[in-house]
């Protein structure tokens, strides 16, 4: 097979859906790191994109009791960058919310400006929808 056979490129859309568990967001930086190899990504915006992914799954979950979840991971091409969309779906809100949560999302916010082009976050119909996106071949000087 050749090279441009194994590539990505715009347009191509990956799926992941997987219990909303902290213990499989592994499955989501491991998709990750594999479709921006595939994208051409550099091992530095694979490692950005790849610890970026984990965040973002995480910031969707947070403040909700996603035991009975399921978290639906797309990347989508573009030509010269990612978009990765991250939803949480079937979970309900905390029972409480705790001071500690709203520090964890401000911390993973924190990690994604650091590590991203552009990202954000939202409630849509009792589902949570966190988004990113990464530039490929953007590096700081």
């Amino acid at each position: 097979m050749s090279d441009a056979a194994e590539m990505l490129g715009r347009g191509d859309r990956i799926e992941l859906t997987f219990p909303a568990r902290d213990d499989l967001v592994v499955l989501a930086r491991l998709v990750s790191s594999a479709v921006s190899a595939r994208a051409g990504f550099d091992i530095e915006e694979l490692e950005d994109l790849r610890l970026a992914v984990g965040e973002l799954c995480l910031l969707a979950m947070q403040g909700s009791d996603a035991r009975s979840g399921a978290l639906c991971l797309e990347l989508t091409m573009h030509e010269d960058a990612i978009g990765v969309v991250c939803t949480l779906e079937r979970a309900s809100a905390a029972d409480v919310p705790t001071p500690e949560a709203a520090e964890i999302a401000r911390l993973s916010e924190q990690i994604l400006d650091a590590l991203v082009d552009e990202h954000g976050r939202e409630s849509l119909d009792g589902s949570v929808r966190a988004w990113l996106r990464k530039q490929r071949g953007v590096h700081d000087a």
